[in-house]
């Protein structure tokens, strides 16, 4: 009896054993856990924030904690072009983009170029599709993994300060704050008015401040950003696309394993089509809200807008090389 209750009696060596074992996979877990930032420069209350909070949150409990990703939104790491900066270093891991990208992938702009497509619904059919893989294609190749699901900013139209814009020769002169892209620059410019780039970080303060006297954004940011505080006409034009570009760096990226990526894309993709939704809820609720504001808004005649278009065109178009235009072109018809 006494050898057999000692037979199976486990040594203090293997009790000690055992606990470090334990120990040392405690340990292997906590290391493995990957803690990635992520940053965007949309504020805490946006749909962007709110929707990409969601997808954080999921991840985190799909993974059992293996991947955590804490948000800092509303600017906090810095201007658009600093983060971008940031993800491209590895100081960040997850960005999201919006019209800043041109300055290193010229191609990103092309589904924000005037007067070409005509709703959401095809952009996002063209974005989620073959120009959007031919876009994240060239991305990868400056070291910028973009998931295939990006957000909706929606169409653009101007507010100024000074006076209603009702048809292109009241640009004319006109300070315009633009995003940091030169195609906007570009278009501006050649309807007369006066360019200046800021970052949105920046936006409001440069309204108050009359250092632009127009801008040119989406009906739900300008309600978002309070803008009928500091902007007294919104004239309607459509005249331009805008969204946003969910990005990871791609070192990054490559090294998370092929089962925690997989939780990110499917959380990515439910978070990004919710807030197309929310942008659209937003949109169609904007004038309105705008209007109880004390805006006063004008159907804008751009006719005269599109004037200049054809050599426009065919500038970008030698830019963003002849493959590209022909994905585009393949969606919104001949431009040039």
């Amino acid at each position: 009896m006494t050898d057999l209750v000692t037979s199976t009696r486990p040594s203090r060596r293997a009790v000690l054993a055992g606990t470090a074992a334990t120990v040392f996979i405690g340990t292997r877990a906590r290391a493995a856990d990957i803690r990635w930032r992520l940053g965007l420069s949309q504020p805490v209350d946006s749909p962007n924030f709110i929707r990409l909070k969601e997808m954080t949150d999921r991840v985190r409990t799909e993974t059992n904690g293996r991947l955590d990703i804490s948000m800092h939104g509303g600017g906090v790491l810095g201007s658009d072009t600093k983060m971008l900066g940031m993800l491209q270093s590895g100081e960040i891991e997850m960005y999201n983009a919006g019209n800043v990208l041109g300055p290193i992938v010229p191609v990103t702009e092309m589904p924000g170029l005037p007067f070409t497509f005509k709703s959401p619904a095809e952009v996002f059919k063209a974005l989620d599709g073959d120009l959007g893989d031919y876009i994240r294609a060239e991305l990868l190749a400056k070291g910028i993994y973009a998931f295939r699901w990006g957000g909706d900013n929606g169409f653009h139209h101007l507010t100024t300060s000074t006076k209603p814009i009702r048809t292109v020769e009241d640009l004319a002169g006109m300070t315009m704050r633009t995003p940091v892209q030169e195609m906007t620059v570009d278009f501006f410019a050649a309807l007369g008015a006066v360019p200046k780039k800021f970052p949105l970080s920046q936006l409001y303060q440069v309204l108050k401040d009359k250092v632009c006297d127009a801008q040119t954004d989406p009906l739900f940011l300008i309600v978002l950003m309070k803008l009928y505080e500091v902007q007294t006409y919104l004239s309607l034009t459509n005249h331009w696309w805008s969204g946003f570009t969910f990005t990871a760096n791609a070192a990054a990226w490559k090294s998370l394993p092929d089962d925690l990526k997989a939780v990110v894309e499917r959380n990515v993709r439910i978070s990004a089509l919710a807030q197309r939704e929310d942008v659209a809820r937003a949109t169609a609720a904007a004038i309105g809200i705008l209007e109880s504001k004390g805006m006063v808004v004008n159907q804008c005649d751009v006719s005269g807008f599109k004037k200049p278009l054809g050599a426009f065109y065919a500038k970008w178009k030698g830019i963003y090389g002849a493959k590209a235009w022909a994905l585009l072109e393949a969606h919104v018809g001949k431009l040039v």
